[in-house]
């Protein structure tokens, strides 16, 4: 016999070696194991979850194979956990930075929470399981003795790739996961197992309808308006933004540079680079991984790009989110995209207060040099205050690394 079983999400080849019998002893797993990875992915907070295919993701780019992290996985299984709208209103606005910052930390510990129980549920069951880390796992690139040496920064397992061929959403011009409910208000995971899943239907109606609302929104230039290039996953040509190389969403996302061109606005850094940024990507690179390279943080012995989940779940870790516009004003309806650009472009200029606080800019703004390959901003009241600061930094609330060195070091001119 040669015929596909299919059993309420789950699909079992037959063939000569596997009798109707050994089916039917396996039954009472086989036909339920879908619904219930469905069950516990919503009962511990993930507000969609659906199932992939490994055939699906065959043709997609190479960081949507399972196959590097799992050599058995026959199936994925994709979760999105969903952003609180007014905390994200509040940060693009200006009005509140840490709460956001605080909720991408609490995110990032619910998807893990999500990946644990999957993982241990599909192991109990017999089958291999792994889950894809939330952020900051790279694949190998030559030549390199860390991320701070990375240019191309191809994950292990692409979980917007998995979300696209497990029916949760698809690619938006922007090279975002865009939902049909939710735009792209969303945090995803992912598990691999090969547990071999019926898998969801495809969702068939891209969401995003090219507003490109999300390339007005990059300080950093890193999504065209114009260009387009087609990225295929799970039998899907999506056209979407030809973009920079990643290292200028590094330096954007990052904090290096967060001034708009026209300086009307900022993201939350106060760092300046020199602008425009270089064109060529070799360029672009090299100045990217100079100011990895003297970023206090990736001096730290416990920093997140060395230990994603570890960081999450540490208490005195700060998840210092500066950027992230093109997700932030990507909501489900273009009005609230329109409100949110306005909220973006009139919310000022972010800059670093003395006591390590990023406070938007009430006056006129100085740009002072760092040991960091950045300048900081600001303001100039704070400016003429520098030479009496109390450099015990003991005595600075800065949350980021980079934010207290600056301000341990920065000086006012003899003038």
């Amino acid at each position: 016999m040669n015929d596909l079983v299919r059993i309420d999400g789950y699909r079992y080849e037959d063939d000569a070696k596997i009798s109707l019998e050994q089916i039917l002893d396996d039954l009472s797993i086989l036909m339920t194991v879908a619904e219930r990875i469905k069950s516990i992915a919503r009962e511990k907070g993930a507000t969609l979850v659906g199932i992939a295919s490994k055939q699906r993701l065959l043709d997609s780019p190479p960081s949507g194979d399972p196959r590097y992290l799992l050599p058995s996985a026959q199936s994925a299984i994709s979760f999105a956990v969903t952003m609180d709208g007014k905390t994200v209103r509040d940060f693009i606005s200006k009005k509140d930075w840490l709460s956001h910052c605080e909720e991408r930390k609490y995110m990032a510990r619910l998807l893990y929470v999500v990946t644990d129980c999957l993982v241990n549920f599909l192991r109990s069951e017999g089958f291999d399981a792994v889950g894809v880390d939330g952020n900051n796992a790279y694949r190998p690139e030559k030549s390199t003795s860390d991320v701070t040496e990375m240019t191309e920064f191809i994950p292990d397992f692409s979980h917007r790739y998995g979300a696209v061929a497990a029916g949760i959403g698809r690619i938006g011009w922007s090279g975002n996961l865009i939902t049909r409910d939710y735009g792209a208000m969303v945090e995803l995971g992912t598990v691999l197992t090969s547990a071999q899943l019926e898998p969801d239907p495809l969702l068939e109606k891209n969401p995003c309808d090219r507003c490109k609302i999300c390339a007005a929104v990059c300080p950093v230039g890193m999504i065209s308006k114009k260009n387009v290039v087609t990225v295929r996953v799970a039998g899907i040509d999506e056209e979407i933004a030809e973009k920079r190389p990643n290292s200028c969403c590094w330096i954007g996302c990052s904090g290096y540079h967060g001034l708009e061109p026209n300086g009307k606005w900022s993201n939350w850094s106060p760092y300046r680079l020199q602008h425009p940024l270089p064109e060529s990507k070799k360029e672009l690179d090299a100045l990217n991984a100079r100011l990895m390279k003297s970023d206090p943080q990736m001096r730290l012995g416990n920093n997140s790009f060395q230990d994603y989940r570890k960081a999450m779940f540490d208490s005195d870790w700060f998840t210092n989110t500066v950027c992230g516009n093109c997700r932030s004003v990507c909501w489900h309806e273009r009005e609230d995209r329109k409100k949110n650009w306005r909220l973006i472009i009139n919310s000022g200029v972010v800059t670093l207060g003395l006591d390590g606080e990023h406070v938007v800019a009430k006056e006129e703004v100085v740009e002072v040099d760092t040991p960091y390959g950045v300048r900081v901003a600001v303001q100039k009241s704070d400016y003429k205050g520098i030479a009496c600061l109390d450099k015990d930094p003991r005595s600075i609330r800065a949350r980021a690394a980079i934010d207290l060195e600056v301000l341990s070091s920065i000086s006012c001119p003899q003038n």
